[in-house]
């Protein structure tokens, strides 16, 4: 089962006064951590005897022993431990981590492709558990659950409460595969018990793969798993009967994963023996990825889009193509994010993933950015950027490291801070304002889209296309925004008639998208709707659709 995670809209920035209040308070946290717990988190590489220094005098092993025998109370060491490993990682670089056990389950669950479940995706915006998608050829679709379903009670476990969590539910609807889950469902006024038997349900890595124009196959990955290329080829032939002649990867928000899945889905587009990237540290010789042969995709023209959020794998994937001079790349400057981890795994199941070496682009670039400041300004420079008019003008761009690195083709590219993109394009600013940003923060959207689409269910259902429920649901769009101001002003948010009618054209397309997609029918709806309106992926599109999609040397 997966919870029903929000689609990304635009996320909101921090003023500047508070901005710089909170990194005041938050530096002082730090340096109280800091002086109480850093003796102790060092302890920890020695207490697993990674990494313990030459000469090493045993001080921090007799601390731990002062403190176990002599504390005036009572200490739980593990927890003290727990809580200094992730700041000891944390002095290194930004991407070195700790995960315990259930973190780490989680995370390779989501990039392994996937887990024992029942199959659905669900909502928890209400007081009971509602099944907003049947996953197709998993447990639940097997057992005749079906959109819309109230799951009360799982076993003896009972999930009508006030507050309750997506890991709460996933607690009880997970477990070992071919084990049986007895449900207790109601179906509108109907009530029924329906038992599951859990099986392996898929984690698909792609949102939407779809023709977004004649010829044209548009298709957005969320992150890079070990199925990615499989799942990418899948969706090509898929699609291949209607004429795929052009290919849009949409790699916006798409924070990385597995770099050999990048590197294998890239080299599709590459000729054999081009070198893709290379990685090198201090303790970690030199080690070159290439092509291992012609690409079946080698011919095919395609464009990338990114922007500020995409990273790591992802950054993989939009150098080579850049560096090679095989595609442009569209958007802004993605986030700058060239460490590569490996995991060490821990008796206890937790992992420590630390950074053995930094990756490099085809012309040598590192694109990682710097952490010279520290985590604070590493982890708030997207909101600087965004404060710097970064996101709005392609002259506001920075280039952290002036030094020229050149494309197959001979054109300059930047490294130090992310992928630069070859075409620049703006974050849509048009009806942002401070009544919009508010509403996105209080959360009243997802839960208005839902209860919108439950509640009218029947009728939304009753259409006969996605393009005739799509044209209907903006139809009624101007009305959508209406119903929901008034919604949000029940819950505690004000109307400001005017900015209202500023955001009206935003807050319709997300509406109007979230509606579609809480129905749970077609996957790909939600980015079919959101992609007519998008300027981003409109000038991708364009780029692609001339010959503006091949770089050349003048460019």
């Amino acid at each position: 089962m997966q919870s029903n995670s929000t689609h990304p809209t635009t996320p909101s920035p921090t003023s500047g006064t508070n901005h710089r209040k909170g990194r005041f308070l938050r530096t002082l946290t730090y340096i109280a951590v800091f002086c109480i717990i850093f003796l102790l988190g060092v302890f920890t590489s020695v207490y697993f005897g990674i990494g313990r220094r030459r000469g090493s005098s045993g001080k921090l092993e007799q601390i731990f022993s002062l403190i176990d025998r002599f504390y005036v109370d009572s200490v739980n060491l593990d927890s003290l431990e727990e809580q200094s490993i992730p700041y000891v990682l944390s002095q290194l670089d930004p991407h070195s981590v700790y995960l315990n056990a259930e973190l780490n389950r989680q995370e390779t669950e989501g990039l392994e492709g996937s887990f024992a479940g029942i199959g659905v995706q669900f909502n928890t915006l209400l007081d009971t558990v509602v099944v907003v998608r049947v996953i197709e050829g998993g447990p639940s679709e097997r057992a005749g659950l079906q959109p819309g379903d109230r799951i009360l009670r799982a076993d003896t476990t009972s999930l009508v409460r006030d507050s309750i969590s997506s890991d709460d539910v996933m607690k009880v609807l997970k477990g070992p595969e071919d084990t049986v889950v007895r449900l207790l469902i109601q179906r509108g006024k109907k009530t029924f018990e329906s038992s599951v038997v859990r099986g392996l349900v898929p984690v698909t890595t792609i949102d939407a793969a779809y023709m977004i124009q004649l010829h044209v196959l548009y298709v957005r990955l969320n992150k890079w798993g070990a199925q990615t290329p499989l799942e990418f080829q899948q969706a090509y032939a898929e699609h291949a009967s209607q004429g795929v002649e052009r290919i849009l990867i949409d790699l916006r928000d798409n924070g990385g994963g597995y770099l050999q899945a990048a590197t294998s889905l890239v080299s599709e587009f590459l000729g054999a023996g081009d070198l893709l990237v290379y990685n090198q540290g201090a303790h970690y010789p030199r080690e070159d990825f290439k092509s291992p042969r012609d690409g079946r995709l080698r011919k095919l023209p395609i464009t990338v889009l990114v922007n500020e959020n995409s990273a790591s794998a992802s950054e993989i994937f939009a150098g080579a193509i850049q560096d090679l001079d095989r595609a442009l790349i569209v958007g802004r400057r993605t986030f700058g994010k060239g460490l590569v981890q490996v995991p060490f795994d821990l008796p206890d199941s937790s992992v420590v993933r630390l950074t053995v070496a930094r990756y490099y682009t085809p012309s040598g670039r590192s694109i990682q950015k710097s952490y010279a400041k520290g985590l604070e300004a590493y982890i708030e420079d997207i909101e600087d950027r965004y404060l710097h008019g970064e996101l709005f003008s392609a002259d506001s761009i920075s280039k952290p490291d002036t030094t020229k690195y050149y494309t197959r083709m001979g054109r300059v590219v930047y490294g130090g801070g992310g992928i630069t993109p070859d075409i620049f394009v703006p974050r849509d600013s048009t009806g942002i304002n401070s009544y919009y940003l508010r509403l996105l923060r209080s959360g009243t959207i997802q839960r208005f889209a839902f209860s919108y689409a439950d509640m009218n269910r029947s009728r939304l259902t009753s259409f006969a296309s996605p393009k005739a429920l799509s044209d209907y649901l903006w139809s009624i769009g101007d009305q959508l925004v209406y119903s929901y101001a008034s919604y949000a002003q029940g819950q505690g948010v004000p109307q400001r008639p005017g900015m209202l009618q500023e955001s009206l054209s935003i807050l319709k397309r997300d509406l109007v998208a979230l509606v579609a997609d809480m129905l749970g029918g077609e996957r790909n709806l939600y980015y079919r709707i959101r992609n007519e309106r998008d300027p981003e992926v409109q000038r991708a599109l364009q780029c692609l659709t001339t010959n503006e999609w091949k770089p050349t040397k003048s460019r």
